[in-house]
């Protein structure tokens, strides 16, 4: 037993150490009146353990208690340890302990190994030192570096803490402990480590206890004071937890977990300016200290010192952040970015782009990256090269460019090589050399994308990318804690070559020497594939027992029970999630398999093709109804066959219903069970381009293109096009969408002819777009004249435009008299056609300036059909008028939108459920004439929490930006009028709406 064990067993007792049965009992006994086991249950078990332990002690012979003493020259040496260790003045002294490792024993050829041996066994009951001892350890030992080999002789936990120990900063300054040299000093360690567990836990009579006997050791140190705040805070005494706080805070002022705790008691009570004070403080000491620049990051971003808060971030970045941090970074960089994209459109400097980049990168914005980094070649100080390349890189391998990321990484490293030849410090050549290691890294991932897609795995060459890829790894191996992201990759990509040893080795060396818990993921995966049901349960109980929030381990465990019948162990595993409120639809799956017979594969596929043309069908007409009543039967379906094939046709049930983030889960949890499933991944793009996340959503199609089967048809491509138009890239939404009409079905042709036409015109290659037209229509038919006069239009060739317009009225007469449509109407035109022609003849004069003669053209246009006239076509007419200042008109049109909003709310269908910001459009010219400046700032405000129109392919809103400028000059506010339009046109040059108000802002000069 040893002594640290004893201390603390009679101290539960309240007595000191004896051999006295009879004053052991006794002790127990009047313990006992004040311990109730009903009341303390875990006050009365350690009373109880204490009392069964000091008894054994007690019963335990002299010759038992005396250790044989080790007189061997190395044994003499550890004994030197041991009495270093008893004095907290000698234990915490660097000096005596270099002597210790001085000594001629130590070095010497025939006893140094043997005193490294022992020493190790030394530490394993003497571990508490401060963190300049463990460095010195380190040193000595080579802890860290050997780990590997030391894990051959000792219990690989214990090598993991020691290492761990040598890498970080020790959270207790020893410095401040105050007391006999020689107390006990472990065990108060030990009460504390106990104390702040209780508090975790709300244990708050226990943390007392702890407290209590810490104190009664002559001990004292200031972060028990901490842990006395920390109950009363719990208790909801705030004044009393500041009262201790402030004392001790005052009398150790440089204890830097006083002063973590103090800051953070005043963060979380409404006293952040002062905390920010503490956090300085706290960052002066220790730059990298992790709370303090989460917690700074915020306070500058609030104060507006953006730079400042990056510089913060960054720190924050290197270790991880949440969601809660990111959406901070992305405010900081936002308001960057405002800055850095003005100095850059000004003076053009490539540091500044350098830096504009960085940001883009961190804010996911990885199009506008992409796009800054090739206008920055050639501008980039020779000094910025590396990192210049750097920044390359890493924007391609986020944005899924992966035979790009790897001829880019090892331009970096070559840059990185060519920087360290000047490196003036040893910390920047350690950070270019991480750097190297990143660009291996990086080749790592891309090789394996690159081995998983459909072209390589056809042409058999899968197996070299993934040896490439471990080839990548095996560069950079250090045997330091350096190495754990690049093993955990080198694990999933040995599975995924089926090398399920070499991976299984993988995971226990990152178990065993690194303590990385989280490999077990890994290796629930491994036996899975192996059909392994053992190691499945094995890895997945170490997961839960580690991670009890880790979703999977739940999900492969219970498989595995359901699979082999064992359903009280499967009942098991499903109150275990519940208990530690696991929540998933896979658990939920086996929950009703274990009391429903599952049918057979093809009455699922014929219920989920039946529940398509019925449900489905009828969602994607705006009949919502239809959702509530066919969620319950598409899960059911889930959990008849719970996987990718379902989890992706519930989605594709929730994105109809316009429930995005139920949809994005649904494909989120498909992926996770299959990282390369294309329609999981197409279907994810679609449902990010709802949501605006474009970046995002360019990722994943161009991640489903190379993963694709050869059932997946080339309709992802005009999914890509629209994406690339969305983001202001037309030529590249033209190059892919030429290639799509390539590949499409002959049925399809026409419409991809029509769209290449636009995105023609949108390039300026009108000759082009002529010819599509022709080939679309075979020939100049009504609808050929309406896309070719709107394309014109928006290029801005008003005078083609008007000679089309004149082809256009030959073959439908819309100029005749009124007589001579009524006696001789030209063959087969129709009042629709009329209408069109007119809105068209009234947008060729609003935006070529004459305003009076468009009035003219909408008045026209309304008076062909005055019963139940087009809302969309109204909405021209009354933009028309605002811009025009044509009130008469303008209310009268705005009294028939009003009027069709009402028969709107009334109809059970919305004709524009997939067109939520047209419809906004609709409500604020509605609104125009007799609605507040506040009301209509509110119906534009609720764009931020509307998804784009479905079938939108256009970079910025027209309909949306046309209203919010006529606010903006309703108001008055002409010059902010004039920067959004420029702004606008400047990203989308082929908006009709801005093009019209630039004529009337041009005007008014």
């Amino acid at each position: 037993m040893e002594q640290l064990e004893v201390l603390e067993i009679f101290q539960t007792l309240g007595i000191a150490p004896t051999k006295d049965e009879r004053q052991i009992k006794n002790a127990y006994r009047e313990k006992l009146s004040v311990t109730n086991p009903e009341d303390d249950p875990e006050g009365f078990k350690r009373l109880r353990n204490a009392f069964e332990a000091a008894n054994r002690y007690a019963a335990q012979s002299e010759e038992e208690k005396v250790k044989e003493r080790d007189t061997t020259p190395s044994g003499l040496w550890i004994e030197k340890a041991e009495e270093l260790y008893k004095r907290l003045s000698t234990r915490c002294e660097t000096t005596t302990w270099e002597k210790l490792f001085s000594e001629d024993i130590f070095i010497s050829l025939e006893e140094e190994e043997n005193c490294r041996t022992k020493f190790m066994v030394f530490l394993m009951d003497h571990f508490r030192f401060p963190t300049e001892i463990w460095q010195l350890f380190d040193k000595k030992l080579k802890i860290v570096e050997g780990a590997s080999k030391l894990r051959e002789s000792f219990p690989a936990d214990f090598i993991g803490f020691i290492a761990n120990k040598c890498e970080r900063e020790e959270d207790i300054d020893f410095k401040d402990f105050r007391g006999e040299d020689d107390a006990p000093y472990d065990l108060f360690l030990r009460y504390y480590e106990q104390a702040s567990h209780a508090i975790e836990n709300d244990e708050l009579e226990q943390a007392q206890e702890f407290i209590k006997n810490a104190e009664e050791l002559g001990i004292t140190h200031p972060i028990m004071e901490v842990c006395k705040a920390r109950i009363l805070k719990k208790k909801d005494d705030i004044q009393g937890a500041t009262d201790v706080l402030e004392k001790v805070w005052k009398e150790y002022p440089e204890n830097s977990a006083v002063a973590y705790n103090m800051a953070e008691f005043l963060w979380n009570n409404n006293n952040k300016d002062r905390a920010a004070d503490i956090y300085q403080s706290i960052k002066k000491r220790l730059d990298t200290h992790y709370m303090a620049n989460v917690r700074l990051t915020e306070w500058y971003y609030n104060k507006g010192e953006y730079k400042t808060a990056k510089t913060c971030a960054e720190k924050v970045l290197s270790i991880g952040a949440d969601d809660d941090f990111m959406d901070i970074l992305h405010g900081i960089n936002g308001e960057l970015e405002k800055e850095l994209e003005k100095k850059f459109h000004l003076k053009g400097s490539g540091e500044d782009g350098l830096e504009l980049g960085w940001c883009y990168l961190q804010d996911g914005k990885l199009y506008e990256g992409v796009c800054l980094t090739k206008k920055l070649e050639g501008k980039i100080p020779e000094e910025k090269d590396a990192e210049y390349r750097g920044l390359k890189v890493k924007l391609a391998i986020e944005f899924a460019d992966y035979e790009d990321a790897i001829v880019l990484a090892e331009e970096w490293e070559k840059a990185l090589e060519q920087k360290m030849l000047n490196d003036k410090t040893e910390e920047e050549r350690n950070k270019d050399q991480d750097r190297i290691r990143q660009s291996h890294l990086i080749r790592m991932e891309a090789y394996r994308m690159i081995a998983h897609g459909t072209d390589i795995i056809k042409e058999g060459k899968s197996r070299e990318y993934f040896e490439k890829a471990i080839s990548e790894s095996e560069v950079i191996e250090t045997g330091t804690m350096k190495d754990i992201s690049m093993l955990m990759e080198k694990a999933q990509i040995l599975m995924e070559m089926e090398e399920y040893e070499r991976s299984i080795e993988v995971t226990r060396y990152l178990i065993e020497r690194f303590t990385i818990y989280a490999a077990f993921a890994t290796e629930i995966e491994i036996h899975r594939r192996q059909w392994n049901a053992g190691g499945v349960i094995g890895a997945a109980r170490q997961c839960i027992n580690i991670f009890p929030d880790y979703i999977r381990a739940y999900e492969h465990a219970a498989k595995v029970y359901l699979d082999l019948g064992k359903m009280e162990d499967l009942q098991q595993i499903l109150d275990e999630a519940k208990n530690n409120h696991v929540e998933s639809v896979i658990l939920d799956a086996f929950r009703y398999q274990m009391t429903h017979k599952v049918p057979e594969t093809e009455e699922l596929n014929n219920r989920v093709k039946e529940f398509r043309s019925h449900y489905l069908r009828n969602l994607d007409e705006g009949k919502l109804s239809y959702y509530e009543e066919g969620l319950p039967i598409i899960t059911e379906y889930l959990y008849w066959y719970p996987g990718t094939y379902m989890l992706v046709e519930r989605g594709l049930f929730h994105r109809a219903a316009h429930k995005l983030a139920e949809a994005e889960e649904d494909f989120g949890k498909a992926l996770a069970e299959n990282p390369y499933h294309p329609y999981a991944l197409n279907n994810l793009s679609i449902t990010y381009r709802y949501q605006q996340k474009y970046d995002k959503a360019l990722v994943c199609v161009k991640k489903a293109i190379r993963f694709a089967d050869e059932n997946m048809g080339p309709g992802i491509y005009a999914d890509m096009s629209h994406i690339y138009s969305l983001l202001g890239d037309n030529e590249k939404a033209l190059e892919i969408y030429l290639y799509y009409l390539e590949h499409c079905e002959e049925s399809q042709k026409r419409s991809a002819l029509i769209r290449i036409a636009t995105l023609y015109g949108r390039c300026d290659k009108l000759p082009e777009a002529e010819r599509a037209l022709q080939k679309a229509y075979n020939g100049r038919t009504h609808t050929y004249y309406r896309e070719i006069v709107d394309i014109m239009q928006q290029s801005g060739r008003f005078a083609q435009a008007m000679d089309y317009l004149k082809e256009w009225d030959k073959t439908i007469g819309a100029e005749q008299s009124k007589l001579i449509q009524r006696l001789k109407p030209k063959k087969e035109v129709t009042p629709n056609m009329l209408i069109e022609y007119y809105q068209r003849k009234a947008w060729q004069y609003l935006l070529s300036g004459e305003q009076k003669k468009a009035i003219v053209y909408f008045e026209k246009m309304y008076r062909m059909n005055t019963v139940s006239p087009n809302e969309g076509k109204i909405c021209d007419a009354l933009f028309g008028c605002i811009l025009c200042d044509d009130e008469k008109w303008g209310r009268k049109y705005a009294a028939i939108l009003q009027d069709w909003m009402k028969k709107q709310k009334e109809s059970s269908v919305s004709q524009y459920y997939d067109r939520q910001k047209a419809y906004l459009q609709i409500r604020f010219l509605a609104g125009y004439y007799t609605m507040s400046d506040q009301q209509l700032e509110e119906i534009l405000a609720a764009e931020k929490q509307l998804e784009i129109c479905y079938f939108c392919d256009y970079a910025v809103c027209k309909e949306l930006e046309g209203v919010r400028i006529l606010f903006l000059l309703k108001q008055g506010k002409n010059e902010e009028a004039r920067e959004r339009l420029r702004r606008n046109l400047q990203k989308q040059p082929h908006d009709e709406y801005m093009l019209a108000i630039r004529h009337r802002l041009e005007m008014e000069k």
